[in-house]
């Protein structure tokens, strides 16, 4: 008996009451924000542009759980915050994002996607804001994404009548024939591309 007290006495034997494990939600989204110079049209006051930030502080704002990054896309993709609970970080960033701070302009969004997925630590969101998304270049990557589990949302912004773009010095943005381009909403593809 004595034998038996000191082993378990060198064993150290301890109760005490183990943490009970917190749900700790894991879903995350990723906002990608096309920062392409078409984004700069006013059919929508004051911008496109500005419109889509107003709209980021707003799902910010409501946000509740999970964490949030959000990305910028034009002729490449960049990570303006990655995944943080800190929602607050991501509103002061949204000011300085302008479509002059794009190293190159066009509209990848397959970029943005990879991107994304490369931001995502588990399963998650991905919202894409945007006025335009070329469907096919896109089409069987979202796909991927879409068996793996990821959902992707899209947030047109513009209208169908669309408006000339504004540079900084005052011209119309033109295409490589000197023509105005208008830029216009194209709801099909980005419907699409929800479904």
């Amino acid at each position: 008996l004595c034998g038996l007290i000191a082993i378990l006495s060198l064993a150290g034997p301890v109760w005490k009451k183990l943490p009970q494990p917190v749900f700790d939600n894991q879903l995350a989204l990723v906002i990608a924000l096309d920062l392409s110079h078409s984004m700069d049209a006013n059919d929508i006051s004051p911008s496109r542009l500005s419109r889509a930030r107003f709209k980021v502080a707003d799902i910010l704002n409501q946000h509740k759980e999970g964490q949030v990054a959000l990305l910028v896309y034009a002729g490449d993709a960049f990570t303006v915050t990655p995944l943080t609970d800190d929602m607050g970080t991501i509103i002061s960033q949204l000011p300085a994002l302008t479509t002059d701070i794009m190293p190159s302009q066009g509209n990848r969004v397959d970029l943005a996607l990879k991107k994304a997925e490369v931001l995502f630590k588990g399963a998650g969101d991905i919202l894409l804001i945007s006025d335009e998304i070329d469907l096919p270049q896109i089409e069987s990557q979202a796909r991927q994404l879409h068996q793996h589990g990821y959902r992707i949302s899209v947030l047109g912004i513009g209208t169908e009548h669309g408006a000339p773009v504004v540079l900084n010095d005052g011209s119309f943005l033109k295409n490589a024939r000197g023509e105005i381009v208008i830029p216009v909403l194209d709801n099909l593809p980005m419907r699409q591309l929800a479904k």
